[in-house]
């Protein structure tokens, strides 16, 4: 049977886009494969990084962005260290996963605003708009931020059914609440679009194409258990030093997302709201804990991407340093509001750091869809469909 040609329609602005987001060598690459032999993470089922090098130098935009192979990489540097050309394989695997970011959410001009440097100008104005609003409308026109009695530990309460709130309460949760849901909706949407493409990219047949409780169900627990242990990040060379800072990263956030939830039923709905004591209150001391390790994990992965850098195995981009200082400016400021509002020398400015505080978790939550810390969603994603595909061709296969 004689060969059907293929047309071919390659998008080579793919490859402008790949190097303004962090891809700047992708054309030093000419193929020697020596990236995939040397990863320790690619598989036979899905090599990487070299055939995404491949199709990325052909302009094959669409299957770029629908490999999961993208987000099984872990930009560990080993792939970078050893490339004869200085290609940095890890790094355009890296400016790839921004553009998969780009393109699986609405509302694009936000994304711009968390991977272009301009855009620290613009993203504080936005969560500031937000909260004025809430502020004004729950303090009932804008408190002093320069006493702390009146912002945030002030202003009128209110009796909402059976919920009795204070003014700072109800304006956190006037702003936070409504910002969550919008994350989680677009988020399940990405999700779910992201699958069904893993799906056909890999001709999964239908009688294989199970239902996402089911998928959920087999799959996500060992999933969030390997990335929990961070298993994969321990299996690399150059820069294996990332695997202990990454985890109490995934360890602080986990904390303070459980600490989050048990303020959010004491004071909205149990009504403790007086504000507690970080020596004495255990809901604090669990906070605090995942506040140091939030601290301890930006600091330690700080000091290895600059040793990494000058070893050539890992590249810093804007979007990589725009995370790591937002986290630690969310450390810093909560730690600030403990500290300032107990000393009586510099009480009054309380209220600053508790606003910038609220601001930078307002620019992280939004993160998680435009800026880097979408890899939270997206890897799990990835992982998930990778187990799963495993499974698949053993099924097919037995």
């Amino acid at each position: 049977m004689a060969n059907v040609p293929v047309k071919v329609d390659p998008d080579l602005n793919i490859i402008k886009e790949i190097q303004e987001v962090g891809g700047e060598t992708l054309k030093k690459c000419y193929q020697c494969a020596t990236c995939a032999t040397v990863c320790p993470l690619s598989s036979d089922e899905a090599p990487f990084p070299r055939k995404q090098m491949i199709l990325a130098q052909w302009g094959f935009k669409d299957k770029l962005l629908n490999d999961p192979a993208v987000w099984l990489c872990h930009q560990c540097g080993d792939c970078s260290k050893y490339c004869p050309r200085g290609a940095n394989p890890g790094d355009v695997l890296g400016a790839l996963r921004l553009l998969v970011i780009r393109e699986a959410v609405p509302f694009k001009f936000l994304y711009t605003f968390y991977n272009k440097s301009w855009g620290i100008l613009v993203l504080p104005i936005i969560a500031l708009f937000f909260i004025f609003l809430a502020m004004v409308a729950t303090f009932h026109g804008m408190p002093n931020l320069f006493d702390m009695h009146s912002f945030p530990y002030g202003g009128p309460e209110y009796d909402l059914v059976i919920f009795h709130l204070p003014a700072r309460v109800l304006m956190i949760d006037v702003v936070f609440v409504p910002l969550a849901a919008f994350v989680v909706i677009i988020l399940a949407s990405a999700i779910s679009r992201m699958w069904n493409n893993y799906l056909d990219t890999y001709d999964i047949p239908q009688a294989y194409r199970y239902g996402m409780c089911t998928i959920l169900g087999k799959y996500l627990v060992p999933a969030l258990k390997e990335i929990m242990a961070h298993t994969r990040f321990t299996k690399c060379d150059a820069n294996s030093w990332r695997a202990a800072p990454h985890k109490m990263l995934i360890y602080a956030f986990i904390i303070l997302a459980i600490t989050t939830a048990i303020v959010f039923v004491m004071a909205d709905i149990l009504g403790f709201h007086t504000p507690w004591n970080p020596i004495l209150h255990p809901v604090k001391w669990l906070g605090n804990i995942g506040g140091i390790l939030l601290l301890f994990g930006v600091f330690s992965i700080k000091a290895g991407r600059t040793k990494a850098e000058a070893e050539k195995s890992v590249t810093t981009s804007y979007p990589d340093n725009f995370l790591i200082y937002l986290i630690l400016v969310i450390g810093l400021t909560g730690f600030g509001i403990e500290i300032i509002r107990n000393i009586p020398a510099i009480q009054n400015i309380t209220s600053i750091v508790y606003l910038a505080h609220l601001v930078a978790v307002f620019i992280l939550f939004l993160g998680v869809l435009y800026s880097k810390f979408a890899h939270l969603a997206f890897r799990t994603t990835a992982i998930v469909f990778d187990l799963y595909y495993k499974d698949v061709l053993k099924k097919m296969n037995s």
